[in-house]
């Protein structure tokens, strides 16, 4: 684990639940990094030394150690019973959850499992449960810089435009552009040129 500062116990867990949150390919080894910081070697300590109590607060976030020695199969049908049980299911953990572990795994999932947490999830939280997988911030910030260096689509080279010419992509950079944090968390990965550019545009800025 990275001793070069104070990092503390919740800041692993805040780093933890943004790699969820952002689709990061997650490993429990010593060799997983995330944004510059031994994260897979957190996980590996938490695992290797039985600290129950770090263990529980990591699954609390969204991430499960049992995912690396079960099936997917047996997994959904976990996950599935933990919807059905839960008396007040945080909605937002449970797409992280599918997100991260379920949806992948779908073409080796049997569909009778499928049906069966469509209707569950139908049942607690009112909607259908899609299961097309939903980009991740790495595939946004793609999109985005094909966008900003697509010459025929955007000659002048900018990094936001009217939605009749940004498509599908308008709303996740405008609430970049409206909101200086959540801009600040997608900062690293853009150039020092990239990042003048986008000053200019009104991003990274204080409304």
């Amino acid at each position: 684990m990275d001793r070069k500062d104070n990092f503390t116990e919740s800041d692993w867990l805040a780093l933890l639940e943004d790699a969820l949150n952002a689709g990061a390919k997650i490993q429990v080894n010593h060799r997983f990094r995330y944004k510059g910081r031994g994260l897979g070697t957190f996980l590996t300590n938490a695992k290797s030394k039985n600290r129950y109590e770090l263990m529980r607060k990591i699954e609390n976030v969204g991430f499960n150690f049992r995912l690396h020695s079960n099936d997917p199969e047996h997994y959904l049908e976990k996950y599935i019973g933990q919807l059905a049980a839960d008396e007040n299911p945080i909605k937002q953990r449970y797409i992280t959850r599918f997100n991260t572990y379920v949806q992948p795994k779908k073409d080796v999932l049997k569909q009778q499992t499928i049906n069966k947490l469509n209707k569950v999830w139908k049942a607690r939280f009112g909607d259908e449960r899609k299961w097309t997988k939903p980009d991740t911030v790495d595939d946004k910030i793609r999109k985005w810089k094909a966008f900003r260096y697509e010459s025929d689509k955007n000659p002048d080279g900018k990094w936001f435009a009217y939605k009749s010419i940004m498509g599908p992509l308008f709303g996740w950079v405008y609430t970049r552009k409206r909101n200086k944090d959540k801009m600040d968390q997608v900062a690293h990965y853009f150039s020092k040129k990239e990042l003048k550019e986008l000053e200019k545009e009104g991003f990274l800025r204080n409304e």
